[in-house]
């Protein structure tokens, strides 16, 4: 059982206030705020190796290795599920979060609160055999790497990726922030590939090219919906809501604008 805060007017002063007792929660993360301002309490260390992921030791050093709870299982659990379709070369995980979330700041933007995480893409090389990522390459609009290594997105298998994002069980995802001439490849192979209009259309809800920030031509960056219980302790999701998760979340208004929407008209400035 969590405790203190819920007896309290303003759950983000609550949930420190508890957190300088050393009583925060039963143990469980807390995301307090928005992803761009906000930090995290309890998060979770997500395994420099696992399966079906690895990282790479510039992510390392840096220790952005925390996310809450859901973020963690989320990872890990699609990580896992995508090494039964892709066999040879593991997901390259980038970072998360600070250990408290706000010193993330110094790469990030956001991932201040625990609720985002960032993939490299699925690679082939320029023999068009699969290799495992080393760093960030920039891709330029048809999947081709800028830098003349021949390196290309694998696009089969980072729809896949995505997919499995969309579609997991442990946390609902909100955006998967990408280059939008990338995700454009992503859907048409999608579509080519016989997904269904329901999931073609959620694709193109998450799939967003930030407004105001870099265009993530060289990874995507995942990011979760605040959980209901740590709505309580004042999580803030920042944008517009699917429907169901604004239902859950008690506001049904934010769920039918964003139904209502044309979704390639979305600003995403200042969302990031």
């Amino acid at each position: 059982m969590r405790f203190c805060a819920f007896a309290l007017t303003v759950a983000s002063v609550a949930a420190a206030g508890c957190a300088d007792l050393g009583v925060v929660s039963d143990g469980t993360s807390i995301s307090v705020g928005k992803p761009n301002h906000g930090y995290l309490l309890d998060g979770a260390r997500l395994p420099d190796e696992g399966e079906g992921y690895t990282t790479r030791d510039i992510w390392i050093k840096r220790d952005n290795r925390y996310g809450t709870d859901e973020l963690i299982d989320l990872v890990t659990g699609v990580s896992r599920r995508m090494a039964t379709h892709v066999k040879d070369v593991k997901i390259v995980i980038a970072d998360l979060s600070a250990r408290g979330g706000g010193g993330a700041y110094d790469f990030h933007r956001s991932h201040q609160s625990g609720r985002d995480a960032d993939f490299l893409y699925y690679w082939r090389d320029a023999d068009g055999k699969p290799m495992e990522p080393d760093a960030m390459r920039v891709f330029d609009a048809r999947g081709r790497a800028k830098d003349g290594s021949g390196i290309t997105m694998d696009v089969p298998r980072t729809w896949l990726l995505v997919k499995e994002l969309l579609e997991a069980p442990e946390a609902p995802v909100q955006y998967i922030f990408i280059y939008e001439p990338l995700a454009k490849l992503l859907l048409d192979h999608a579509k080519a590939a016989g997904a269904s209009d329901e999931l073609l259309a959620k694709a193109r809800r998450v799939l967003r090219q930030p407004g105001d920030s870099a265009r993530h031509d060289d990874h995507m960056h995942v990011r979760v919906y605040c959980s209901p219980e740590d709505r309580a302790y004042g999580c803030v999701d920042i944008g517009p809501m699917d429907f169901d998760v604004a239902h859950a979340a008690g506001e049904p208004g934010d769920g039918a604008a964003l139904l209502r929407a044309r979704a390639d008209r979305m600003d995403l400035r200042g969302w990031r």
